[in-house]
């Protein structure tokens, strides 16, 4: 008679979250090695390390969602009609709405339509575009953090850690978010005793009857007070105005900044998870469970790329046209050294903080392709159908994000922008006419 009694198998650890055949001895020590020197900490969401930001925007009247600071899961954040953040948000909205039909009215009215003009027309356009596009990802805010939160998960929890030599994530968020605004209102700083010293020159080559303040916003926003009779209320509501309009133009590329942060984050963590393995042949579950994770973060990539692309788009866009319309002007001798300051550091700042959104957004599609170069160190004794397909997904994807699928943002744009600028400027260097200076226009 036959013996049908099973041979006795020792039982093998498998991995957490991992179907499919069970991992030798070995493959689960190279693994679920402890890490050393206590290093495990706790790796925060994407939706926890842009909570200071996105708090930050709503003092900038953007971005009116609430409960974003009081729970961990995104999907409880909600857009509320009666809160306070979105009527702030509808007020500078409105008032900005009628600034640009005061100026559209006061610039059909001059004799001549030139840079200074059309400068002005996109900027304001471009402050509202922004304000309504990010009011609008307010409202699905939930929705896409949501997403994000759930296809995150599996890289806050082991075998995943946080990335190696590298600051934690939510840190790393601040510094950056932090780190230019504060040159941002350095820049509004200056540009402020720009225009404070620029009306004191006028003032001493033109005497007037009006007082300083008065003179100085009928120089700064002329097109208001030929309709709005002047009132020191109405003066620094519209500088009021001015000032959140300008943090929102230097806010949106921070905000593109830090969510491509926690993108090129979780790549990192893939790849570093497979130079842990140093080699070593793994089982089919193994691979199964990575090439599941790498195609969860590719879909990831799309989704995200779907929601901001737009905003990607004009933001690209906006900073090439201010960037050359400040090189344009860079051959008018300014009145004052302030003024002289102030630009200079203005177009450092501006090409910066440009060069500095497109490196860290271009660093996704950098981070992706990676594990390419680790997978081919793993033994050919070791192929499978997993590790193929794994090999074919990374070296396949197109893990970017995009201006609406016009271009992707790799390193090889930030070369081509940085060749456009100086090719601009070569030719500027025959074109430029000099901009009559107003300062000491009495008839101003």
């Amino acid at each position: 008679m036959l013996n049908m009694t099973p041979p006795e198998v020792t039982p093998v650890k498998r991995f957490p979250g991992v179907s499919g055949p069970p991992s030798t001895p070995s493959t689960a020590l190279a693994e679920e090695t402890p890490p050393a020197d206590g290093a495990a900490e706790r790796e925060c969401s994407t939706h926890e390390a842009v909570a200071a930001v996105i708090f930050m925007g709503q003092l900038f009247s953007l971005m009116p969602i609430v409960g974003y600071a009081r729970s961990t899961d995104p999907r409880n954040v909600r857009m509320r009609l009666r809160s306070v953040q979105f009527v702030y948000g509808c007020v500078t909205l409105f008032i900005m709405l009628t600034l640009i039909i005061m100026l559209c009215v006061h610039t059909a009215h001059q004799p001549s339509f030139g840079v200074q003009q059309a400068t002005s027309l996109v900027y304001y356009a471009i402050i509202v575009f922004f304000m309504v596009e990010l009011m609008l990802l307010a409202r699905n805010w939930s929705q896409i953090m949501g997403r994000w939160y759930t296809d995150e998960a599996p890289f806050r929890t082991d075998p995943y850690r946080p990335p190696s030599r590298t600051l934690p994530f939510r840190r790393k968020v601040h510094l950056i978010a932090f780190g230019v605004m504060l040159l941002a209102f350095v820049e509004d700083t200056l540009n402020f005793v720009s225009a404070y010293r620029l009306n004191e020159l006028h003032i001493r080559y033109c005497p007037h009857t009006a007082g300083f303040w008065k003179n100085f916003f009928h120089r700064e926003h002329p097109y208001v007070l030929r309709v709005i009779p002047y009132h020191p209320v109405v003066g620094w509501t519209i500088e009021l105005t001015m000032r959140i309009a300008k943090f929102t133009w230097h806010y949106v590329d921070v905000f593109i900044i830090c969510l491509s942060l926690g993108l090129q984050r979780r790549f990192v963590q893939f790849n570093e998870r497979l130079e842990r393995l140093d080699g070593q042949p793994q089982s089919q579950g193994v691979w199964r469970a990575l090439r599941l994770d790498y195609v969860r973060l590719s879909e990831l990539v799309t989704f995200v790329d779907e929601r901001f692309s737009k905003l990607i788009l004009f933001c690209c866009a906006n900073d090439m046209f201010f960037i050359t319309v400040q090189l344009f002007n860079s051959f008018d001798l300014k009145p004052t050294t302030v003024t002289t300051v102030y630009f200079w550091y203005s177009l450092g700042f501006l090409i910066g903080r440009c060069f500095l959104m497109l490196f860290v957004v271009s660093s996704i599609s950098r981070a992706s392709e990676k594990p390419l170069e680790t997978l081919r160190r793993f033994p050919s004794t070791n192929w499978n159908l997993d590790l193929r397909r794994l090999c074919d997904a990374v070296a396949t994807s197109e893990n970017a994000l995009s201006g609406k699928r016009f271009f992707f943002v790799r390193r090889p744009l930030i070369l081509a922008m940085a060749g456009t600028i100086i090719t601009y400027e070569l030719v500027l260097l025959d074109q430029v006419k000099k901009t009559p200076d107003t300062t000491r226009d009495c008839n101003f």
